[in-house]
């Protein structure tokens, strides 16, 4: 036995090992037993459902994806920023692209509230491309994007709450409120729901699973437009403490099989806050709700325009099911991070602006360039000092 092995703390530790491992093992398998008790039941009320994918069906989709990179330089930095739509027509096997479209920032920064101020000129630049989209002739089936479509909290930080705050941060961030507003107010009318033959405009994310069970527990099932039944409301309340205990993406993963997705909800947290922009979406309300791909997928949370009434008024669970059954549709890859294969070409062509080969990329470049420009600017200065002044 070592010298280490002898000392009272290594003995506790392994006395403590030996004494919780069994406790650890019966409290996880007490959690596993309740998820079998509790997951079928909410699975067989209604909290998710089978979609039907068809591939065969004509579509014609658009992917948009936003990516933005910086480096330090002149006591500042230098960003470059982008944003790419992708279009494609899909039916069967057959893959038709409609061609990209991009849009490019470069330029200099201050340090202040830097990574948030490169996500507001991404979205700007989104933004310049939906206005492309929408000024054609005809619009696309499905509009498929990365970004939020409700800027809250987490966009806009403390810039509209901080009154001793950057004038130019406040400029810039109520810049980008007008944009989307402005934006909203003309063209939301245009879109599903609101207009049953517009696009369908949605924004896919990887988030968490709790705001279902939680708004179900809270408000009840008026919340969705999908056909939950009574019994799975009366659940989540009776074991709420069991269900919080187990874990709420505990429980809904467990339920949520390939080519399923959840019971959709209203999006109630972007009318409480008072400062999230476009106020054109919030006061239409946003529908949410989380499906899955594939064996090796993992869940993604859907964000579209209108809320659990107005899809209601659309045929409800069927029209959200043919949504699903569309994104699902045009995945063609099975791994961990798949998306709807318009948004997935959008996202490799806008990782240009992040790609460099041995250190050196375009903003390397764009500094260089910069600095040879500054020292041209100095030696012109130097050769001609003294000659302002002369006839």
């Amino acid at each position: 036995m070592s010298d280490e092995e002898k000392t009272p703390l290594y003995q506790e530790i392994a006395s403590q090992i030996q004494l919780g491992l069994m406790g650890t093992v019966g409290k996880l398998t007490r959690q596993l037993r309740a998820i079998d008790r509790i997951a079928p039941r909410l699975k067989d009320g209604g909290l998710v459902r089978k979609i039907t994918v068809d591939r065969d069906t004509k579509r014609r989709s658009v992917g948009l994806s936003v990516a933005h990179r910086k480096i330090g330089a002149f006591g500042g930095l230098l960003y470059g920023a982008a944003a790419v739509s992708h279009e494609l027509i899909t039916a069967g096997p057959d893959l038709n692209h409609g061609g990209q479209d991009s849009r490019l920032d470069v330029g200099d920064m201050t340090l202040l509230e830097a990574d948030r101020r490169l996500s507001w000129k991404t979205y700007s630049l989104v933004y310049d491309l939906l206005e492309q989209i929408f000024e054609a002739d005809s619009l696309p089936d499905l509009i498929v994007m990365d970004i939020p479509l409700v800027m809250g909290r987490a966009v806009y930080a403390q810039a509209l709450d901080d009154e001793e705050n950057d004038a130019e941060l406040r400029r810039e961030v109520g810049e980008l409120r007008d944009r989307l507003h402005a934006f909203w107010e003309k063209h939301i009318d245009r879109c599903y729901p609101f207009n049953e033959l517009g696009p369908r405009v949605v924004t896919l994310a990887r988030s968490r699973f709790g705001s279902l069970l939680r708004l179900i527990e809270a408000q009840g099932r008026q919340i969705s437009p999908d056909p939950i039944d009574g019994e799975v409301e009366r659940l989540v309340r009776e074991e709420w403490t069991q269900v919080l205990s187990v874990g709420i993406d505990r429980v809904l993963a467990g339920i949520l099989n390939p080519d399923h997705r959840t019971a959709a909800f209203d999006r109630e947290q972007d009318k409480r806050d008072k400062r999230a922009f476009p106020q054109s979406i919030i006061e239409r309300g946003t529908l949410a709700f989380h499906y899955l791909t594939g064996l090796r997928g993992q869940p993604i949370q859907v964000e579209t325009l209108g809320s659990a009434a107005h899809w209601h008024d659309r045929r409800g669970a069927e029209a959200i099911d043919q949504l699903t059954s569309d994104l699902i549709s045009l995945t063609y890859f099975d791994h961990r991070q798949s998306v709807p294969l318009p948004l997935w070409y959008a996202q490799q062509a806008v990782q240009i602006i992040k790609k460099t080969s041995q250190g050196q990329g375009l903003l390397e470049f764009y500094k260089r360039e910069a600095l040879r420009a500054m020292q041209s600017e100095l030696r012109d200065r130097a050769w001609l000092a003294g000659w302002e002044c002369e006839d």
